[in-house]
């Protein structure tokens, strides 16, 4: 029998206790697999962002890679949020099990790190990307979210034999600026979980907004002084024409 199958609750609709001991099931299998799978994501990611800085001169610094693992009271609560929607594997209903998250100087190197993320050969980005830096969530929050299949070794046991098989596992991949992230953190602990607490305020909402509205400013801000240092940077090093003449006796 299936690790995840209860013959108790075949044929019927499953309760809430029913899916809670099927998710614990699920992390008790898994979740090993979840944190190699994460610090594979992890090394991924970083290899492409040391690509990206050399190819465009960036200090590696500029782009910062983590990984995460959900934990199981967080994947429950998830769960009871979105009223126990009925799954055989968790990543049915909710595909963040395992999150990434860039976090680039530039906004322009958000757009660099995607294409580069969508180029690997070792991550199959799924059609649907949610683009939060162009199209704003109401609150002003602002990043790209992508998912993305990440191929592993998978060791399957049968009896006392053990097999390497091919897994692949769904991660949920963020993509945001520095000023996006810290206006993320900040206001996830009173906004984000006011809201799944069912705390609703527009008035609020809308000061959250215009302050994430003039982070984005001062993001663009950042680009055309970048932009500006390069310009002088390049005026700097660039040999004088004004060398008189050589060998005059």
């Amino acid at each position: 029998m299936d690790i995840f199958e209860d013959p108790m609750t075949q044929g019927r609709t499953l309760t809430p206790e029913d899916l809670k001991a099927r998710a614990i099931r699920f992390y008790e299998r898994y979740g090993k697999d979840m944190e190699q799978i994460s610090d594979l994501l992890n090394i991924r990611l970083s290899q492409l962002a040391q690509a990206y800085t050399l190819e465009n001169a960036l200090p590696q610094e500029a782009i910062t890679i983590t990984t995460r693992v959900k934990s199981l009271g967080s994947f429950l609560k998830k769960l009871e949020k979105r009223g126990w929607p009925q799954f055989y594997y968790p990543t049915e209903v909710i595909q963040d099990l395992i999150g990434a998250r860039v976090v680039c100087w530039f906004v322009d190197d958000c757009r660099g790190m995607e294409k580069f993320i969508a180029g690997s050969k070792h991550l199959t980005i799924h059609e649907e990307i949610e683009d939060y830096i162009d199209e704003p969530k109401p609150s002003g929050y602002r990043s790209i979210h992508l998912l993305a299949d990440v191929g592993y070794d998978r060791v399957h046991r049968s009896g006392r034999e053990v097999e390497i098989q091919d897994g692949s596992m769904v991660c949920e991949i963020q993509i945001r600026t520095m000023l996006q992230d810290a206006w993320g953190q900040i206001t996830h602990e009173f906004h984000y979980k006011a809201q799944s607490a069912g705390v609703n305020n527009r008035f609020y909402e809308r000061i959250l907004a215009e302050i994430a509205s003039r982070l984005s400013n001062e993001d663009n801000s950042l680009l055309t002084l970048r932009d500006a240092y390069q310009d002088l940077a390049k005026e700097q090093i660039k040999p004088s024409s004004h060398e008189g003449i050589k060998g005059a006796d």
